[in-house]
């Protein structure tokens, strides 16, 4: 049977090597966050060195990876399809069967702007810009999010697409 070790979520940049010594391990620079890899590939090797360790574990990505990995599972997911958090979600597929408009943007701007403020408090959003595309039958959303921890920003482009599809 097939066993997943889920300890580099807790000690993601720790050395398991038959040649490191636990003195020597560097914990200046382990993550301030870790998450799962949204595709769920196998981590091809962890550790530092010179000796890193094939692993057969799952792939994380820490930091400003693992927040963005956040953003996306966000708008990602429908709201009551998290079992055991039914409000998780922002469900911006209920907008594109409406019609294409100045509007329908505007609630989509606000949804966006609410769900990052509920799900991610790691994350500022400075600015939200949405274009309707209606010859496309979809939207274009530029987000402007500061990640707080960091100090840095970023933006993130996701393509709405009348029908339900979410592109990020």
């Amino acid at each position: 049977m097939a066993k997943i070790d889920l300890n580099n979520l807790i000690r993601p940049k720790e050395v398991n090597s038959p040649f490191s010594v636990p003195s020597q391990r560097v914990d200046k620079e382990l993550p301030v966050y870790t998450d799962l890899h949204l595709d769920l590939k196998i981590q091809e090797n962890i550790g530092i060195g010179n000796f890193p360790v094939v692993s057969n574990d799952l792939y994380v990505n820490n930091d400003i990876e693992a927040i963005k990995n956040s953003l996306r599972n966000i708008f990602n997911t429908r709201k009551g399809q998290k079992i055991l958090n039914p409000e998780f979600g922002s469900s911006l597929e209920q907008f594109l069967f409406e019609p294409i408009n100045a509007f329908y943007a505007k609630a989509i701007a606000d949804t966006i702007s609410d769900n990052i403020t509920q799900f991610e408090p790691r994350v500022e959003v400075l600015k939200i810009q949405i274009t309707p595309q209606p010859d496309e039958n979809q939207y274009y959303v530029i987000l402007i999010y500061r990640f707080l921890e960091f100090k840095k920003e970023n933006i993130l482009n996701i393509i709405a697409k009348q029908g339900g599809e979410i592109l990020i």
